[in-house]
């Protein structure tokens, strides 16, 4: 017995009924430092730590209230270096039992397990501070089966953010179905998704939109635990919104790409249609000349003339459609361009639509060509007009924006669009209207002039909630127009013969004009590509006038023209072409004598141009 108590590391202890130590086995030296003799006359309550002495000393005292019941208790105790041990002891009323008649402790060293616990209690305090303030939201949940199927759950622990992202407070024991009555009639899938995870215990991740909170959810889903499901929420409205932005400048990508690819089509369909309507043209209305007023062949080429006229205008609409640059581009004000939009339309609208002007005062001018930017205008503010059948409000609006911009809205408080609808609208050939309504171009060639003016359009529009279309544009100050190319006056012939060079790679053109150029007393010379009238020119042929085909294969007009006036400084040149763009309108300007002929040209026209070129002296 002695040798248990010498190498035991629990200390056994007697006491008196006041606490006073009668013994101390020989583990109290080594555990306290102190020597037996240091204990005599002792109470043990002297080495107990101050703020623990109370609660040992009511264990004690419940112990000798019952003999022979153990009872038991933690403390801090003294080490003779000054430091303070944790003890754990348990204590025996046996001061009635006459061969030992003391109460009886024993007593060992805890530190070790109260040191670890303490670090479990501060890792379980740092967890809740962290799961208390974490940007998530997070719910530990308990699936409730049914006939085992999932029917329900019940939250078990959820943190702050939990509440502040769902608004939903005292949840924790309470099935989701109490909580939020009808969610699963609205979110049929929710319970399937967690009871997939627990069932298999593979995580989850899915998206969800909360209406009422009008709030996207990221949630993450895992099993913790047989029966349970954790689910980690994440408020992702930046992040759809930004995807939002990103597939509408996706779908503008595409727009763009689409109209590029179609303006191009749509510029050689047209380049092709003006030379086969010009060559109809110019025969028909040289004959229509030609024929006595009134007789039947004289009707006949008028009405052709008209068709001809008339297929001009389809013509000109695709190369709107097509449109890259611009004509007669001239610093211009906005404003003024409206305020005539807005008196035409008042006159023909009836009164059924009211108009909101809203025009800033000191609006920055832009440059641009009016005659596009009045027929675009046109086209949305018709489009307004049809979508209120029954009335309403057109607004316009226009506003600086920041430096070098101004926009303009167009709002109106019609029928609206449904997204399908609103995703094709700028698509050529695109109506939601009747046939015969609507071509189906407004809103695209309405685009384009945008774009070629350095601008977009935009449109937002919901069913029911109107339309408003958004044009932004540079902006310009302290700027001149720029001169327009001349026209031709009206005037009778100088009855003079010229020499012509008609230079034109469509042989229908050659076949038309020259024919009519001789009728009107011309005498031409025809070739095909620029490169062939350079080589006319130089084997000596010294020409009144070239007319020029601006597109054609090889050197084209703008390739030839510079050649042709190194030839022949001082020849006058008609330069031909369907659209006067930029390279057209810098070549009048870099070369004198150039004039700009429209095509297609009727034969009283192209007389009226010849008829300004003097014939050279010795002809």
């Amino acid at each position: 017995m002695q040798a248990l108590l010498d190498y035991s590391w629990d200390i056994l202890s007697l006491l008196d009924g006041d606490g006073k130590l009668l013994y101390n086995s020989p583990a109290a030296q080594r555990l306290h430092g102190f020597a037996p003799e240091e204990f005599d006359g002792r109470s043990t309550f002297e080495f107990i730590h101050p703020e623990d002495a109370p609660l040992v000393a009511e264990v004690f005292q419940r112990g000798l209230a019952h003999p022979g019941v153990p009872v038991r208790v933690r403390y801090r105790y003294a080490h003779k270096d000054g430091a303070w041990i944790w003890m754990e002891a348990v204590g025996v009323n046996l001061l009635d039992n006459p061969s030992i008649s003391a109460v009886v402790v024993n007593s060992r060293d805890i530190s070790d397990r109260v040191e670890a616990e303490n670090a479990v209690r501060q890792s379980e305090s740092h967890f809740r501070a962290l799961f208390n303030n974490m940007a998530q939201g997070f719910a530990l949940c308990r699936l409730v089966f049914k006939d085992g199927v999932a029917d329900d759950f019940i939250y078990v622990e959820v943190n702050q953010s939990f509440g502040d992202q769902t608004g939903l407070k005292n949840v924790v024991g309470r099935r989701v179905s109490e909580v939020v009555p009808g969610i699963r009639e609205a979110d049929p899938d929710l319970l399937d998704h967690y009871e997939r995870v627990v069932r298999t215990g593979v995580p989850e991740r899915f998206e969800v939109y909360r209406n009422a909170l009008k709030l996207w959810f990221s949630i993450s889903v895992y099993r913790p635990m047989p029966g349970h499901f954790a689910a980690i929420f994440d408020v992702i409205n930046d992040r759809k919104q930004a995807e939002e932005e990103r597939s509408q400048l996706e779908r503008q990508l595409s727009q763009s790409q689409k109209m590029d690819s179609l303006g191009s089509l749509a510029g050689g369909v047209a380049h092709d249609m003006n030379n086969v309507l010009g060559s109809i043209l110019m025969l028909a209305s040289a004959h229509e000349a030609m024929e006595p007023p009134g007789s039947p062949a004289q009707e006949a080429f008028a009405t052709i003339t008209r068709a001809c006229q008339r297929g001009g205008d389809m013509v000109r609409r695709l190369l709107g459609l097509a449109r890259h640059d611009l004509s007669e581009v001239k610093v211009l004000n906005l404003n003024a361009l409206v305020l005539e939009e807005v008196l035409l339309l008042e006159r023909t609208t009836l009164a059924q639509v009211r108009f909101s002007l809203d025009l800033a005062d000191d609006l920055r001018p832009i440059r641009g060509d009016s005659t596009a930017l009045i027929h675009a205008l046109m086209n949305l503010c018709v489009n307004a007009i049809d979508a209120m059948p029954h009335g309403g409000t057109l607004t316009l609006r226009t506003r600086n924006a920041e430096p070098g911009w101004i926009e303009l809205e167009i709002v109106d408080s019609g029928i609206g669009m449904p997204r399908e609808v609103l995703d094709k609208a700028m698509d050529p050939f695109f109506t939601t209207k009747s046939h015969g309504k609507g071509t189906g171009l407004g809103l695209s060639m309405a685009y384009n002039t945008m774009k070629a003016h350095r601008g977009t359009l935009t449109i937002q529009s919901e069913t029911g909630k109107g339309t408003r279309v958004l044009v932004r544009l540079p902006s310009c100050e302290g700027e001149e127009p720029e001169d327009e190319a001349p026209a031709p006056s009206k005037q009778e012939g100088n009855g003079r013969s010229l020499e012509v060079l008609l230079v034109d790679d469509d042989e229908l053109i050659r076949d038309s004009m020259g024919p009519v150029l001789r009728a009107q007393g011309h005498r031409v010379v025809l070739v095909g590509s620029g490169e062939e009238a350079l080589d006319c020119l130089k084997r000596g042929s010294s020409p009144d006038v070239v007319i020029l085909d601006m597109n054609m294969p090889g050197l084209g007009g703008r390739g030839a023209l510079p050649r042709i006036r190194s030839l022949q400084p001082d020849v006058p040149v008609l330069l031909a072409t369907g659209r006067a763009g930029p390279d057209a309108l810098e070549l009048t300007r870099s070369f004198t004598g150039v004039t700009l002929l429209p095509k297609p040209i009727n034969a009283s026209d192209l007389k009226a141009y010849l008829d300004t070129i003097e014939a050279k002296p010795d002809r």
